[in-house]
């Protein structure tokens, strides 16, 4: 599993903690903030907490979040 990492986005600082099956928890400002994960390896989709289930919405914090992840899994 890979370790977490900070960025900053839109002035904010964000943390990315790796998860179990492709899963990534999001903090913002150290604040526990979304889940999400890549939905059949194309569409990146936040995660219900009550449901644990994936919530299929336009969401460009979501999609912006996954190139993040993406980018830097990849460098």
């Amino acid at each position: 599993m890979e370790e977490s990492f900070h960025f900053k986005l839109r002035g904010l600082v964000y943390e990315i903690v790796p998860e179990e099956d492709n899963t990534f928890t999001i903090f913002k400002m150290e604040e526990e903030y979304l889940l999400i994960t890549k939905l059949n390896g194309k569409k990146w989709v936040r995660i219900d907490y009550k449901t644990d289930e994936p919530v299929i919405e336009e969401n460009d914090e979501v999609e912006d979040f996954g190139a993040i992840i993406e980018k830097y899994m990849t460098s």
